[in-house]
């Protein structure tokens, strides 16, 4: 069994709405970060999805073996003025949530 990890891809409506849509995952996480970054495949659905999380995931069940390591999450927001998404802070709202793609 492959026990490497993958990296999710969830886009998030915003924290008030809190609607969340795991849209894919990828084995290599620096093409994860990219794809977010171009915004693949309008992940953003013309402003409908403000956020998006990338989470590095192993098997088993709510993450546990990634929970706490170095780059377990990484945030991106929703730039409108250049139609992209950048690397940002966990919002508030979800700072004592985890496992927002697979859990």
């Amino acid at each position: 069994m492959n026990k490497e990890p993958i990296y999710t891809v969830t886009t998030i409506r915003s924290p008030s709405f809190g609607q969340t849509r795991c849209i894919g995952y990828f084995h290599e996480l620096e093409i994860a970060i990219q794809s977010v970054k171009d915004n693949a495949m309008d992940m953003n659905e013309a402003g409908y999805y403000h956020y998006v999380v990338i989470e590095k995931v192993g098997p088993g069940f709510y993450n546990l073996a990634y929970i706490n390591a170095e780059n377990h999450e990484m945030w991106f927001k929703w730039n409108n003025s250049d139609h992209e998404y950048k690397e940002c802070e966990k919002p508030d709202h979800y700072k004592r949530t985890v496992c927002f793609g697979i859990g």
